[in-house]
């Protein structure tokens, strides 16, 4: 058996299973993007972290939680199919790779649950960093909205990867049946 196919998550997201590390699909070139709007957020939001949280962003949260299960589930029926394991064949990463970015998302959205639940817990603004230290809370401040930019196109790229896998996995039975159509003839 392959060792490509024994790789735990963990390993796929420091090294990569052939292809690149899974954690370059986080710190990669759309970085330039969320750290200026976390910034600009950190700078225009007047609310607290724990108002922030408990107003919008932990309802908004649960949206993007059923959004993205709800998508990975698709993609997880997608992955069984024959098309989509043949397509896998031909990727660098191989079928680790698929499977392991949808579970990339999921964790991402865990992390910015959790880091948005101690906000709306107080953490930030009662005991660590504070809103008396200005600098600090809003580095925190800024990181919270950059992981928020994050887990939103997260979100995204895993409805655009179902996406993808429908188009393609219509395409290779598109192509079977022309093989099958001009064999018969």
């Amino acid at each position: 058996m392959n060792d490509k196919h024994l790789i735990s998550y963990w390993q796929w997201l420091v090294k990569g299973s052939g292809g690149k590390a899974g954690c370059r699909r986080i710190f990669d070139k759309w970085l330039l993007l969320h750290i200026p709007i976390g910034v600009l957020l950190a700078f225009l939001v007047p609310l607290s972290l724990e108002a922030c949280a408990n107003t919008v962003l932990l309802p908004l949260a649960g949206i993007l939680v059923g959004l993205s299960f709800a998508w990975a589930g698709n993609a997880h029926a997608l992955l069984q199919t024959e098309e989509i394991t043949r397509l896998s064949e031909h990727h660098e990463g191989g079928f680790v790779e698929y499977v392991f970015i949808y579970q990339t998302a999921i964790l991402t959205i865990l992390t910015t649950l959790i880091c948005w639940g101690l906000a709306g817990l107080g953490i930030y603004d009662r005991v660590w960093p504070t809103s008396c230290s200005v600098k600090l809370y809003f580095a925190i401040k800024t990181l919270m909205f950059v992981i928020s930019s994050l887990t939103l196109r997260e979100c995204w790229q895993a409805v655009s990867g179902t996406h993808w896998m429908l188009r393609i996995k219509k395409e290779i039975n598109d192509h079977l049946d022309e093989d099958k159509n001009q064999s018969d003839n």
